[in-house]
């Protein structure tokens, strides 16, 4: 019976993470095309996706921690970090283009590629963090509320 919930929950988190990927894959295939029409440059697209996808990333991870007490639970974390983010975000496509690049000897391509991914990116987790203290606190102070607020209604209806 334990091994049979156990395989429940396995297969719960399995598909949590298969419709946050879907969903994030999607996104990403969306925002490539959309840029396609407006800029020749093709990892212009992908640096965008990198960079707002590292940038949501930090958002979500700072503004919970793994165990869900601060704002996100545990399966929202799972189909939010792991899905959505890992489905959107692109380091993998990067890579291909800096190898293409490489390949075709632009090597001006390669290190704007490279460098502003990297240095974008970085910026990107950075601003999260920053903006997610207050935010993650104010949450956490209100998480708290309502949790009073919920436990009180309770005493009321059980007296």
């Amino acid at each position: 019976m334990a091994q049979n919930r156990s395989q429940v929950h396995e297969m719960r988190n399995n598909v949590l993470v298969a419709i946050g990927g879907g969903i994030g894959s999607l996104l990403r295939f969306e925002v490539g095309e959309w840029f396609a029409l407006f800029h020749p440059w093709h990892p212009l697209a992908t640096l965008v996706i990198n960079v707002s996808g590292c940038f949501l990333i930090s958002i979500l991870h700072f503004v919970s921690d793994p165990s869900g007490r601060i704002y996100l639970g545990p399966k929202s974390r799972l189909f939010l970090l792991v899905g959505f983010c890992g489905g959107y975000t692109t380091f993998s496509s990067f890579s291909v283009l800096s190898l293409q690049a490489i390949h075709q000897r632009q090597w001006l391509d390669v290190w704007a590629n490279i460098l502003l991914s990297h240095l974008l990116c970085l910026v990107a987790v950075w601003l999260g963090y920053i903006l997610s203290t207050p935010f993650g606190f104010a949450l956490a102070k209100t998480s708290h509320y309502l949790r009073r607020k919920r436990v009180a209604q309770m005493r009321r209806q059980n007296d």
